[in-house]
């Protein structure tokens, strides 16, 4: 026999017990043998704690679903380029003396401003730069600018050629004509990553929600600078609307 929690209760009208459990007669009045009496008492017992039981876990389960949960991610706002690479870590990685420019560009509602820098390498200066885009969508956008800096770049290789071949790149007067366009490539930073353009590298992180664009001269310099960016940001910092932890 067993009992839920709707019979959790004292024994109701006209409940009767098995008649395989032997009632006896004592002094005129039905009664029934110890051991088994006992029994009924184990039984109801146990009823009364399944229901108890139940009525707990369901509490914790509704608990569980209510906890609010805990949200992550910088107000692009309030943003700070330091808190993914400090300035003299710029320099360390860029092998030079890096100052911060402020930016004065207006940037997308739910973007960060870009973190701005001249360096000065070998008494000379060059300008780098690194911008993050963390909204909804961010992996689609990053994909289709892939595609658009791959074309971009091949493009302007067949134009140079096209032009070199009819005799149309020549030496100025310092003795030195315009370069070849380097090819986009593939490389080895976050979920994936392309240098573009002989300038610009463009790479979607692997544990934050964004993609990162670098600007800088030197093409070996734009992959360690990439690759120290990518290790910094996380989801905790990446510069968004804090949303909940995937």
């Amino acid at each position: 026999m067993s009992l839920n929690c709707g019979s959790c209760t004292t024994r109701p009208r006209g409940w009767q017990l098995p008649t395989s459990w032997g009632w006896q007669r004592s002094n005129g009045r039905d009664t029934v043998p110890a051991v088994r009496s006992l029994s009924l008492i184990v039984l109801v017992l146990g009823g009364l704690a399944g229901c108890k039981n139940d009525g707990s876990a369901a509490t914790t389960e509704k608990a569980k679903e209510t906890e609010p949960k805990k949200l992550a991610g910088v107000y692009p706002e309030k943003f700070q380029c330091e808190s993914i690479l400090k300035l003299d870590q710029v320099g360390q990685l860029l092998g030079g003396t890096p100052h911060d420019l402020e930016s004065a560009s207006a940037v997308p509602r739910g973007i960060a401003h870009p973190c701005n820098y001249e360096v000065t390498v070998n008494n000379a200066a060059e300008y780098w730069t690194f911008d993050f885009d963390c909204r909804d969508g961010a992996k689609q956008r990053a994909d289709k600018l892939f595609e658009q800096y791959k074309t971009g770049s091949s493009d302007n290789i067949e134009q140079y050629d096209a032009i070199a071949d009819a005799g149309g790149v020549k030496a100025n007067d310092a003795g030195t004509s315009i370069s070849r366009p380097d090819p986009a490539v593939e490389v080895d930073v976050g979920a994936k990553g392309l240098d573009h353009h002989g300038q610009g590298l463009i790479f979607v992180d692997d544990d934050a929600p964004c993609y990162v664009r670098i600007v800088g001269p030197d093409a070996a310099r734009r992959l360690i600078f990439a690759q120290a960016i990518a290790k910094n940001l996380t989801f905790a910092n990446a510069p968004m609307t804090p949303r909940p932890f995937p």
